[in-house]
């Protein structure tokens, strides 16, 4: 019987450890679906107008929200996004040339801060990575500490990443020159991009590692 229940247990550390670290191949989808709308934004408010970009960015942010808030499970990401793209919307239609304009020159520095601003304020609640997980992994799961770790660590990384954007966009936007829009504004943004993901599938690899499985059984 001792051996029975060890056995059990050992299965559902297992059970445990590759549902919680499922969600890098399976949630991470949700997540940058959910980073269409500032991506959409990102390349309006570059080649077109504030105006544009922002509607087409709360539309898209609408679009995205709607399933999660329908069954009762509303992603902070998401309606981040909402409220963030309302206020461009609102920015854009009531300030005066000269600050659209200047909006404009620097809102994807503003975009960056605001997504760093949401990750890192999904720690003091429920991160933002784990919103999505909860959608792949049963909900016996939630509480395991393997699983809320893996989210932290992914909350936190992503954070870290929209932060480091923040000083390139504003050098793009001051520089205002195409070589710096280029290097500033896609080449490095794009790199810490990849970096994030390429952590992200280390981080949930690292987590299905038998030393790990041990700890939880």
């Amino acid at each position: 019987m001792a051996i029975s229940h060890h056995v059990n247990r050992k299965e559902n550390a297992v059970s445990t450890n590759a549902s919680a670290g499922s969600e890098s191949s399976s949630g991470s989808k949700g997540i940058y679906i959910a980073l269409i709308p500032w991506i959409i934004f990102s390349v309006l408010v570059a080649h077109s107008t504030l105006k544009l970009g922002s509607i087409l960015a709360l539309a898209a942010a609408v679009v995205i929200a709607i399933p999660g808030i329908r069954s009762g499970r509303p992603k902070s990401l998401e309606i981040g996004a909402v409220v963030t793209f309302i206020g461009f919307v609102v920015v854009a239609f009531i300030a005066d040339g000269a600050v659209a304009h200047w909006i404009a020159r620097y809102a994807r520095g503003i975009a960056a801060l605001v997504l760093a601003g949401i990750a890192f304020g999904s720690l003091l609640f429920v991160p933002f990575t784990e919103q999505y997980a909860r959608e792949k992994v049963p909900e016996q799961y939630w509480g395991s500490a393997t699983f809320k770790a893996i989210n932290r660590k992914l909350t936190a990384l992503w954070g870290f990443v929209f932060i480091a954007m923040v000083p390139f966009h504003i050098i793009a936007g001051a520089v205002d020159t195409r070589p710096a829009k280029i290097i500033c504004n896609w080449v490095i943004p794009l790199a810490l991009v990849s970096w994030g993901i390429k952590q992200t599938s280390a981080i949930t690899d690292s987590d299905k590692q038998p030393a790990t499985l041990e700890k939880l059984a």
